[in-house]
């Protein structure tokens, strides 16, 4: 079987609404980057934005100190 340990990643992007851009930053908690990009999508696209419109820049694991959510951080420590 392959690794199944919870990391937590942080996803960078910026998106196009009314004429203007928009950068975000999100930590999530996944087993690989891709159901990471699939949550944060999920969770951008709720707010009525088009996935065509979305830009991902960055997509990384980080280390669980790294992450400004405490909720995150205390999430790893468990």
């Amino acid at each position: 079987m392959g690794d199944s340990e919870i990391k937590i990643y942080k996803i960078s992007g910026k998106y196009k609404k009314l004429h203007q851009y928009f950068s975000f930053t999100k930590y999530t908690r996944a087993l690989n980057p891709e159901d990471a990009l699939d949550k944060i999508l999920s969770v951008v696209t709720s707010q009525r934005i088009l996935r065509r419109k979305i830009q991902i820049t960055e997509n990384k694991e980080i280390p669980a100190e790294e992450c400004p959510d405490l909720y995150m951080r205390e999430l790893a420590n468990l």
